[in-house]
């Protein structure tokens, strides 16, 4: 089969690949039928490399597909189910799983980074964490299941209240899903911060203003929409925490979501209210 490997930084390569076999009994063996391109993926192939990644791993850990075969003791998906896939896998009995943070798992592997993903035309991974959808899903929709729990679960944080404003850095794919989720919760005014004119678009489409950051000081842009301060902030870049601290309201919610190991802000503390 074809793979797309992470062979060392910045370096990724198409490869021929023997079929991926189940590596226990609770696996299944997966055809995939769409797989995302994360920013992590990106970092991952950077120079600098911007996020650990095991030399000679298949990338991928956004992905859907259809079960093809499945380990003797798997009950709980049946061959031709179509399934999207929790990429982290946890051990389920160290303490920060038992505290129900397995995030944050102490012995934690994840497909895609430490174990082969779904950028290839077969993947393993164990029933556990096959989430069943639709058969009458579109692949390229189905593949957004794994950010988009993932912003669902930050988006939880923000506890936003029907009528807040709200104010996302990063029209990406990750920040327009925040949009649409905040959109749907109640939010009164969202205002996207993007400079690539294309996102700008889709997030007008989707109901936010937005503004370009190239174009001056977005603290001040942000500030004449919003006098107040907005209730909820994300930052869905992962170097804009000076930025999303500055333009809060008083006691506003910010949401870190975006992460990078080069980022390097500076955060007054009299600015955290």
């Amino acid at each position: 089969m074809r793979a797309a490997v992470f062979e060392q930084e910045g370096v990724l390569s198409m490869e021929d690949r023997p079929r991926p076999q189940l590596r226990a009994p609770t696996d299944v063996l997966i055809r995939v039928a769409a797989c995302g391109i994360c920013g992590t993926d990106l970092h991952i192939l950077a120079v600098p490399q911007n996020h650990p990644c095991t030399p000679g791993t298949t990338l991928g850990h956004e992905f859907v597909g259809d079960v093809v075969d499945i380990g003797t003791e798997v009950g709980t998906v049946a061959v031709g189910d179509r399934v999207a896939v929790r990429p982290i896998l946890t051990c389920g009995s160290c303490e920060e799983c038992l505290l129900g943070r397995p995030n944050h798992c102490r012995d934690r592997t994840a497909l895609g980074l430490e174990l082969d993903g779904g950028l290839a035309e077969l993947a393993v991974g164990p029933a556990s964490a096959c989430i069943p959808m639709p058969a009458s899903s579109p692949s390229e929709i189905a593949a957004l299941t794994e950010p988009l729990a993932c912003v669902y679960n930050a988006s939880r944080k923000a506890r936003l209240v029907p009528g807040d404003d709200v104010v996302i850095f990063g029209g990406g794919a990750i920040g327009l899903l925040f949009l649409a989720l905040f959109r749907e919760a109640g939010a009164a005014r969202v205002i996207v911060v993007e400079p690539l004119r294309m996102r700008a678009e889709v997030a007008g489409r989707m109901g936010a203003t937005t503004v370009d950051p190239s174009g001056g000081n977005v603290v001040a842009s942000v500030a004449a929409q919003m006098p107040a301060g907005p209730q909820v902030v994300v930052d869905a870049v992962g170097t804009q925490l000076g930025n999303a601290v500055a333009v809060s309201g008083t006691a506003a919610r910010v949401i870190l979501f975006g992460q990078s190991e080069q980022a390097d802000t500076v955060v007054h503390q009299v600015d955290i209210t």
